[in-house]
């Protein structure tokens, strides 16, 4: 059975690489939630020094699991209480940026303001999961500290995920939704709008880039590390709402 399940993740390792991925190449792997923002830094590093990046998406689940068992991800980006509670062997870090939490609104959805969860004809509420969801905990959180729990509590309505989150709001099956402003940019066109909510109202969410010690391709995980630092770096992160 080991046997089976290392074969499997050797097979999907390499599904998820490019076909003219190298052996050589660095290999990073990022939450999906992240991917443009990873491919914009990708392809603005591969310009700069004519190095490229392989990348690997998923859930943040299939991350950790794929960085601890296939040896061969050099890089992990993903939210740093995730990684650290996933005991990943990480020999050093940098922080990219802060995720930020918003409240966005449905298209059909007459409320444009936070004050408004506050108002008795606003319908349901959307969530991502409280227990396990980074972005659920910090709404939780939010709304704890607002005072606004437990009496809102009765519209809520908590899914899995960002995206089903997003999926409620988009077929105007509520009125709000909780995500972060990541997210929320990338789909700004197919909503009625978002506010970004009071980032001390939640604990910190700290999106970092991790050099695993299995990394093989050191110097290159040095070079993009230091790319990362750069304005232009910074400039894309910002953009993509970190």
């Amino acid at each position: 059975m080991h046997k089976i399940r290392t074969l499997l993740l050797a097979l999907l390792i390499a599904a998820c690489l490019a076909p003219a991925a190298q052996a050589e190449d660095l290999v990073l792997a990022s939450g999906a939630g992240y991917k443009k923002m990873v491919n914009a830094l990708s392809e603005a590093y591969r310009q700069k020094t004519g190095n490229s990046i392989n990348l690997i998406y998923g859930n943040m689940a299939r991350v950790t699991t794929l960085a601890r068992q296939s040896g061969e991800v050099g890089l992990v980006l993903g939210d740093e209480t995730f990684l650290t509670k996933a005991q990943l062997p990480m020999v050093e870090t940098l922080e990219l940026g802060r995720g930020k939490l918003v409240l966005a609104f449905a298209k059909s959805s007459q409320f444009s303001k936070v004050s408004d969860l506050d108002d008795p004809q606003a319908g349901r509420i959307a969530l991502p999961d409280t227990g396990k969801a980074i972005y659920g905990k910090a709404a939780r959180e939010f709304l704890q500290n607002s005072g606004r729990l437990p009496a809102i509590k009765p519209r809520l309505l908590e899914v899995a995920t960002i995206p089903q989150v997003f999926s409620y709001l988009n077929t105007n099956e509520v009125d709000m939704g909780f995500m972060n402003l990541t997210h929320a940019l990338n789909v700004q066109k197919q909503i009625g709008g978002f506010v970004i909510l009071d980032q001390d109202g939640y604990s910190p969410i700290r999106i970092i880039v991790g050099v695993l010690d299995t990394c093989t391709e050191k110097k290159q995980a040095d070079a993009f590390l230091a790319f990362l630092k750069t304005p232009e770096a910074k400039e894309i992160v910002k953009r993509h709402g970190l």
